[in-house]
């Protein structure tokens, strides 16, 4: 059974496409909803969900008090997870996780199933060995909008544009190689893409104003030590892997700036290390999801993605240093969790900080903290 997992705080009309999607591709009873609700959800987005729960599908809309009973045995994490936050969707991965769906699929409230790709179809991949062409990149990074046709009216034509959270010291234009190699293994991770509005970041956006459209024909596999940004818009884990895919919380005040929408990247880029370590493959390519973004203040965002570029930056050591081989997610999370606390210590220079190392300190502690509970509810 396939778990689907988003939070939102808006009426929810993105669940009314995946059921018209679902039914055409007779998959209705393939797939649990756990649409994490917030403190300012709107009422009739509870209705909406609640709709289809009635008529006997798995879909549930999860309103505070739910969550706050469901994390009751969890205090420690409990006390990790903000209100007023997407930060709430670590409840549906934990909900989903209890409930053994395999694979679990993250999604964004403005992600919509696209004609000519079966969401859940292809997703199926996850936890499947499959052999396939590697993504080699450049310098150990692979830029995944090489895989779109992408628009930029404000640059007059077609342009190179590059995923949030790809760090600038690795753009190349061979960041789009892909070898003829071909690789055999089990896929852990499954990241699709997104036409329409790409999840580039906010500096992107407003210089560009890029759109996009799917430009390939086969998925490929990230090759050994080569690293992409992984959001999470359309993206699929094997359950095993969710020790090691703790949402990273954001919020720290940084000389001014405010650390945020990197929560996502951050966890993206943990939880790749790790299936690494265990010897697992990510896949990236189908399927394509149209990304229909909700209302955004291109200049607040890119407030808040400032501090992210400038620490990811900083974290490109610790990104492309390998784990340790590891026999399992949570053993090769807990190294990791390690390997960010030292990290963390070490580092000087703009934004760092006692509040900026201490931040790290927390992260650390919170994956630790997840590792446990996951722990718990095997």
């Amino acid at each position: 059974m396939f778990g689907i997992v988003v939070t939102t705080i808006y009426d929810g009309a993105f669940i009314d496409a995946y059921y018209e999607h679902f039914d055409r591709h007779g998959r209705l009873e393939d797939a649990r909803f756990y649409v994490v609700g917030d403190l300012t959800t709107p009422a009739d987005c509870a209705e909406r969900v609640r709709a289809y729960t009635r008529r006997g599908l798995p879909w549930f809309f999860l309103t505070p008090d739910d969550q706050e009973a469901f994390l009751a045995d969890f205090p420690e994490l409990a006390a990790e997870i903000p209100w007023r936050s997407d930060n709430r969707r670590n409840v549906g991965f934990l909900m989903a996780y209890r409930d053994g769906c395999d694979p679990i699929i993250s999604i964004d409230d403005d992600n919509y199933p696209t004609e000519g790709w079966d969401f859940l179809g292809e997703h199926a991949v996850v936890g499947r060995e499959v052999t396939l062409r590697l993504a080699v990149g450049d310098q150990g990074w692979f830029n995944l909008c090489s895989m779109m046709a992408v628009r930029c009216p404000s640059l007059g034509g077609g342009q190179t544009v590059y995923p949030r959270g790809f760090p600038y010291p690795r753009r190349t234009l061979a960041c789009g190689t892909v070898s003829d190699q071909l690789a055999t293994g089990q896929v852990a991770i499954n990241a699709g893409l997104w036409s329409g509005d790409p999840d580039v970041d906010a500096a992107t956006r407003l210089v560009t104003r890029c759109a996009t459209s799917e430009n390939f024909t086969e998925s490929y596999l990230l090759g050994r030590g080569v690293r992409s940004p992984i959001n999470t818009q359309n993206t699929a884990l094997m359950r095993a892997a969710l020790p090691a895919y703790y949402y990273v919380k954001m919020g720290v005040s940084l000389a001014g700036l405010k650390l945020d929408r990197f929560g996502d990247i951050f966890s993206g880029y943990f939880v790749q290390k790790c299936a690494e370590a265990v010897g697992h493959w990510v896949r990236v390519g189908s399927p394509v999801v149209e990304h229909r973004r909700t209302p955004h203040n291109l200049y607040v965002d890119l407030w808040h993605e400032l501090a992210g570029m400038v620490v990811l930056d900083d974290m490109l050591p610790l990104l492309e240093t390998p784990l340790t081989p590891a026999s399992d997610y949570g053993t090769a999370a807990l190294e990791l969790a390690d390997r960010i606390e030292a990290w963390a210590a070490g580092q000087k220079g703009f934004l760092w900080s006692e509040a900026l190392q201490g931040y790290f300190q927390n992260v650390a502690a919170n994956l630790r903290r997840w590792v446990a509970v996951c722990r718990q509810l095997d």
